[in-house]
């Protein structure tokens, strides 16, 4: 009879204790830094499965279907969630195989293009661009692109290849907010330098209460994601781009800030 009452007690209480322990959690991520890390340059299922098996909310960024990453529409359907990696053309790199939109390039040419890549890419919402130094720092260009993304309902996430891009410049002017990455985790490939930028990417999360890391499917950022694995779980929320640019409009933030550029990859 006792064992019974028991298992009666049992029922009843362990809900509300499931109840309040989700409570709890989600205050806890309500008030934890958010963290928004995108690992660009995606081609490969091995890669996107790499990715996948750190067990850390990462977005991968996958290039757009060209000659020369013909599987990637493919590849994104083994992940719920995804960002296209968008090749804008670039000061000093020669780029011609994963077909760059060029400076001059028309609205009609451009809208062709994205669409395109949305046919590829169904569930896509948000793009950053691979290189783009000499495309982000055209004015008329980016207004034109973003002006595109808005037909498309699309978004852009500058990865801010040089300190020359006009996106902040446009984000005042049109009152836009248009997010920002603010460091990257592995310009210098080895695991103890991608160790410190992660721990730096941490920092200027806290500072500021959001930032945005971007890094690359390289053996040594695997290695160094996944022996950071637990501090990451436990000082930031690792989220979504949907759900950092949620987080902003909550706090009516229509202007990112970005942290002191930091190890730019000058492209």
């Amino acid at each position: 009879m006792f064992i019974f009452f028991l298992f009666l007690f049992c029922i009843c209480t362990n809900p509300l204790q499931a109840l309040e322990s989700t409570k709890e959690q989600h205050q806890h991520h309500k008030s934890q830094p958010k963290l928004l890390i995108i690992m660009d340059d995606i081609k490969s299922e091995q890669e996107l499965l790499s990715l996948q098996q750190l067990g850390l909310n990462i977005t991968p960024s996958i290039f757009p279907q060209t000659p020369n990453t013909p599987r990637t529409a493919q590849i994104a359907r083994i992940t719920a969630d995804y960002m296209v990696h968008l090749p804008l053309e670039a000061l000093h790199l020669k780029q011609e195989s994963l077909k760059p939109l060029l400076i001059g390039t028309s609205k009609d040419d451009m809208r062709m293009r994205l669409q395109e890549i949305k046919t590829q890419f169904p569930k896509l919402k948000y793009l950053n661009n691979h290189a783009g130094s000499k495309f982000t720092a055209s004015y008329e260009d980016m207004k034109n692109l973003l002006e595109v993304f808005d037909e498309l309902g699309l978004r852009f996430i500058d990865s801010m290849t040089t300190q020359d891009s006009i996106t902040s410049h446009l984000s005042k002017e049109q009152n836009r907010l248009i997010m920002q990455r603010d460091i990257f985790l592995d310009n210098r490939p080895n695991k103890e330098s991608i160790a410190l930028q992660i721990a730096i990417a941490i920092q200027k999360a806290k500072s500021k209460g959001y930032a945005i890391a971007i890094c690359h499917p390289k053996r040594d950022t695997f290695r160094a994601l996944k022996e950071a694995k637990e501090r990451l779980l436990g000082e930031v929320e690792l989220i979504s781009p949907m759900a950092l640019e949620s987080f902003l409009q909550e706090k009516n933030i229509t202007f990112y800030i970005r942290s002191k550029f930091q190890y730019a990859q000058i492209q």
